[in-house]
């Protein structure tokens, strides 16, 4: 899908919905899996991407050009205060240090603090695998096919 001649217009068409995820993939000689991968993959890291907010100015203040100077002179104190034996202020600079990268990790959209949710172990989809399971579970053919093609699915 990425490479697609008219992935921009699909993507466009899809997004605004102007064209179904499937009706987007017949267009594309693909799946709907491989379509709903891509806008949820690839598309949604360029939107991301684009919406990175560039550094901010305060009153001639580049704020990332400030943590910089700042994590420079950091580094400076660290290392002198090593040389001389001053633990102390090394381990105060060694906070500032880590304090400062995790403001510059959230800044450049490095650090990603937002929950993270794991479907395999939620309540809802263990439910839903018992009651497959427990359907099927007569018909070990079907559920044999059902399990490949989930297994092919993920691994698309």
């Amino acid at each position: 899908m990425c490479k697609h001649p008219n992935r921009e217009e699909l993507e466009r068409k899809i997004a605004t919905k102007e064209l179904s995820m499937t009706a987007a993939a017949k267009l594309a000689n693909s799946n709907k899996a491989t379509v709903s991968r891509h806008m949820r993959n690839c598309v949604a890291s360029r939107v991301r991407e684009s919406m990175r907010p560039e550094p901010i100015k305060v009153q001639g203040l580049n704020v990332v050009n400030a943590l910089t100077t700042s994590h420079e002179k950091t580094l400076d104190i660290l290392t002198d205060s090593l040389n001389e034996g001053d633990r102390r202020t090394a381990l105060l600079a060694l906070q500032t240090e880590i304090k400062q990268l995790e403001l510059t990790a959230k800044l450049t959209g490095q650090l990603n603090e937002a929950p993270q949710v794991n479907l395999l172990m939620s309540p809802e989809y263990l439910e839903l695998k018992a009651i497959i399971n427990t359907t099927l579970a007569p018909y070990p053919e079907i559920r044999q096919k059902l399990g490949d093609a989930f297994s092919k699915v993920a691994n698309e």
